[in-house]
């Protein structure tokens, strides 16, 4: 009887973690969506190209983020969600890294196109993630929790890109959001739970 009093007295796990976690897969796939827009004529002249052949590095990443969602939405179902969103943090990392050190326009276009698989992986995973650990209860809340950060990577990005390319240069619009991915990555690895 003790047992079952105490155990009926404890707070259920924290659901924050999770929704955290999914919150930063939603805002970094949204920021490079937008934030590469204002640094197209920075791009230009840095790679001495036309304005057609620059804006591949905005429809490159937008083109693999649809073209592969569908796939990795039944791909995860498969393999289980957790290694999937995982491996898109991993991926959008490690190609946002890249897409900086790019020497030329050709490999910013194949490293964006790695970046928008990597976004694919979070966006098949995070409102599924959300949906599978959230009780129906708080499931409305933390999908408006969800939805906010997905529109606050939308509209940051635009603002801060002029900023960092007003004060650092168009390398930095790529670099920014590597933090965001390392740290979802890690927390990924510590709270989001094994389907």
């Amino acid at each position: 009887d003790s047992q079952r009093c105490e155990g009926s007295m404890r707070k259920p796990p924290s659901l924050w973690p999770i929704i955290r976690v999914a919150c930063i897969g939603a805002f970094i796939g949204q920021l490079d969506a937008s934030i590469v827009q204002l640094a197209l004529p920075a791009l230009k002249d840095a790679f001495g190209v036309t304005v057609d052949e620059v804006r591949w590095v905005a429809i490159a990443y937008l083109l693999a983020f649809a073209a592969f969602l569908p796939v990795f939405g039944r791909v995860c179902e498969i393999l289980g969600r957790k290694p999937c969103y995982l491996a898109g943090f991993a991926l959008f990392s490690i190609s946002s890294v890249l897409c900086g050190w790019a020497t030329d326009l050709e490999w910013l276009i194949a490293f964006r196109t790695l970046q928008g698989v990597g976004g694919s992986l979070l966006g098949a995973n995070s409102i599924a993630i959300i949906v599978q650990s959230v009780p129906e209860n708080r499931r409305n809340h933390a999908i408006g929790v969800f939805t906010a950060a997905q529109a606050m990577g939308v509209s940051v990005g635009p603002a801060a890109g002029g900023l960092l390319l007003d004060t650092l240069d168009w390398r930095w619009i790529f670099w920014t959001s590597v933090p965001f991915g390392l740290t979802g990555f890690v927390l990924g690895c510590l709270v989001v739970p094994s389907t």
